[in-house]
């Protein structure tokens, strides 16, 4: 409850401050008004309120934050400014107390808002100074904010008001000077406090460099706002009109002051800043730039046709050529300007068409990347863009276009929930503002270009797969050649040869005859055992002598003295032969595996055979694998197996220890399991 009394009596001060200028408005005529030289009191007392509204909000969220004790001693002393302003009209008028206090505050201590708006710039959104070698130039610029409000609490009337006395005094404390020495003292006052709120904008930039991504977030809450009242500012002064529509010009301004700032301390998340700003600039440098030519069209077909025809006429003309001519150049222009400010962001088709038709016009990856780096940056008229995407085997692809600036973000793309890459850009710059829809373009143009490089990856290696396959066969069969050329082939052919001679020397030296044949029965066991190994090279013989599952388990009994092996299967039957094969070496070289490096006490083999694929696991309680442990042979010859079925192989170390070898082995329509997160080593 104790946190709440500050805001809610700050509420109270400001709402009954605008109840009271409204009061008066109600109770003072409009002649009264004028012999006092006043305007409404309302008017001058409502931004105030909206102010109030502001600090009240942050005061609740966040209490006894300076920014918002900031704000509300602004809002406070705007309410009463305006309540006052209300009072210096309505006293005389009724023979009452007060006036010349009135004055005095309203024309000489309201100056103080200046001095608040450098403050807040300076605190925001921290509430404290900006740190460093800045801090010194912050406390300077509080200081020279000061100087104007002090100099109008002290200027003589004369000088003050160069119209013409007040109507009430307004001199409660002068300075022992001339007045000229006071009008150069006035006007000195007045540069160092407007220089004031120069350095407080410049201090924000400072503070933006240096400040993480929420206060970023939070500062561009302050930079629309700011945005917003120079445009107020501007159309102000460019309509060069009074009374209600400045009113409602500066209560525009405040506004959007308020709302940014409470948003910005409160809620920076809410809401899209960057596309707000965004838009908030180029719809400004759009209607500046329409405007201007719709004066000159105006002016120039008044001038061309003013002295012929009578004014109607000539709006009739100059209406008639509105809307037929310049209604769809207006148009383009005004696409024109958005372009040259933002680039063709606005146009997602067309910025992934373009980026399509300039895929279709380049070939191989090392083309692709950096075309899509000169697409984003021409779509997104960013000075430098670097592409980075996700290759098949887990490296990272990359390309840039422009050079690098000294911040950059990064923004993460990902397809269907897996990474596919990521985006550098610069930090700083208005084209560099990234809304929830750039992103989305964002996304639509890497991901895109990311399917074509990902295809030219897989093309690539589905040829190098195709190559290894037809080495890999030629070799084989290169092997086969010289072991039956050279070795079972010169044994066959002498056992031909003794067992010619035993059939030559049987009658004449019997027992020549059978020392011969014994050695042509010794030379064909050794053929055996040739043929026997060439045939086991083909395929493990104890596939076809018992099967997968059993051959699986007797290899599985011969590591049983040095690690605990316990295998479980699942629909092994019937399998393709080539699955087989492809199963029985994984498990026989993961098993390896474990016995030589892994230092295990058990390891868990399972073989579960579905609709479509066979799974292999191989798990064990060993130490795992050390991350800067580069891929060996073995490793790499376990993905090679399972990606020449066009399945796939990884190995994983989870926190809990030990390693896990997990391989999917398609057979029939595709891949009935999606496998285990991780990167095959």
């Amino acid at each position: 409850m104790t946190r709440r009394v500050e805001p809610l009596a700050l509420a109270s001060v400001a709402l009954a401050a605008v109840v009271a200028s409204v009061w008066l408005d109600l109770a003072t005529s409009g002649a009264e008004r004028a012999a006092a030289r006043t305007e409404p009191a309302t008017a001058t007392a409502l931004p105030g309120l909206l102010l109030a509204a502001a600090a009240t909000a942050v005061l609740l969220a966040r209490p006894r934050d300076r920014v918002g004790r900031v704000l509300g001693v602004v809002a406070v002393v705007w309410t009463v400014d305006g309540a006052l302003y209300g009072w210096a009209a309505y006293a005389p008028a009724h023979g009452l107390p007060g006036a010349d206090l009135a004055y005095w505050f309203v024309a000489r201590f309201g100056a103080f808002l200046l001095s608040g708006l450098v403050a807040l710039l300076l605190l925001y959104p921290t509430g404290h100074l900006v740190a460093g070698p800045w801090r010194r130039v912050a406390v300077g610029a509080l200081v020279a904010s000061a100087a104007l409000p002090v100099m109008l609490l002290l200027a003589p009337d004369a000088v003050l008001f160069t119209s013409g006395e007040p109507v009430g005094s307004t001199e409660l404390v002068s300075l022992p000077v001339t007045d000229p020495t006071a009008e150069v003292l006035l006007h000195l006052a007045q540069v160092l406090t407007f220089g004031s709120v120069v350095a407080a904008v410049g201090l924000l930039w400072v503070r933006h460099r240096s400040a993480d991504a929420y206060e970023r977030t939070q500062l561009r809450w302050l930079l629309w706002a700011g945005v917003m009242c120079v445009l107020m500012v501007l159309a102000s002064a460019t309509l060069s009109v009074g009374g209600t529509v400045t009113t409602v010009l500066l209560d525009l301004a405040v506004a959007a002051l308020a709302v940014s700032v409470t948003v910005g301390l409160v809620r920076p998340g809410w809401g899209d800043v960057d596309a707000l700003v965004a838009w908030t600039l180029t719809t400004a440098a759009v209607a500046v730039v329409v405007v201007a030519v719709d004066l000159a069209v105006l002016a120039a077909g008044t001038s061309l046709l003013g002295d012929r025809l009578d004014e109607r006429e000539v709006t009739v003309v100059v209406l008639l050529l509105a809307v037929v001519v310049y209604g769809p150049l207006r148009t383009w222009l005004g696409g024109l300007v958005r372009r040259v400010l933002l680039g063709g962001r606005g146009d997602r088709y067309g910025a992934v068409s373009g980026l399509a038709a300039r895929l279709e016009t380049t070939h191989g990856v090392d083309e692709l990347l950096p075309a899509l780096a000169a697409a984003v940056a021409e779509t997104f008229k960013v000075q430098h863009v670097r592409v980075e995407v996700l290759a098949p085997d887990g490296g990272l692809l990359s390309a840039a276009h422009g050079t690098p600036p000294a911040e950059v973000q990064q923004v993460d793309i990902a397809y269907q929930g897996e990474p596919v890459g990521r985006l550098v850009l610069p930090v700083d710059g208005f084209r560099s503002m990234l809304s929830h829809r750039d992103r989305g373009l964002l996304v639509d143009l890497v991901r895109q270009a990311a399917i074509a490089i990902r295809a030219g990856l897989l093309a690539e290696e589905l040829q190098d797969s195709r190559e290894r396959l037809v080495l890999g066969r030629e070799e084989d069969r290169r092997r086969i050649r010289r072991d039956l050329h050279d070795g079972l082939g010169p044994a066959l052919g002498g056992v031909a040869l003794r067992l010619q001679a035993a059939g030559n020397a049987i009658g004449d030296d019997p027992d020549r005859a059978r020392e011969l044949v014994e050695l042509a029965r010794a030379e064909v066991r050794d053929a055996l055992d040739d043929v026997r190994r060439l045939v086991h090279d083909l395929r493990p013989p104890a596939l076809d002598d018992l099967g997968l599952d059993a051959a699986v388990r007797q290899q599985a009994e011969r590591l049983g003295a040095e690690v605990a092996v316990e295998v479980r299967t699942d629909g092994t039957a019937g399998l393709p032969a080539a699955v087989e094969v492809a199963a029985y070496r994984i498990v026989s070289e993961a098993l390896a595996n474990v016995v030589r490096h892994a230092r295990a006490t058990r390891a868990d083999v399972c073989l579960e055979g579905g609709a479509t694929a066979l799974t292999v696991v191989v798990a064990d309680d060993g130490r795992g694998i050390a991350p800067e442990v580069s891929a060996g042979v073995g490793l790499l010859s376990l993905r090679e197996r399972a990606e020449e079925l066009g399945g796939r192989c990884e190995v994983t170390c989870p926190d809990s220890g030990g390693t896990v070898v997990h391989a999917v082995l398609p057979y029939g329509g595709g891949v009935g399991d999606t496998g285990r997160e991780g990167e095959p080593r």
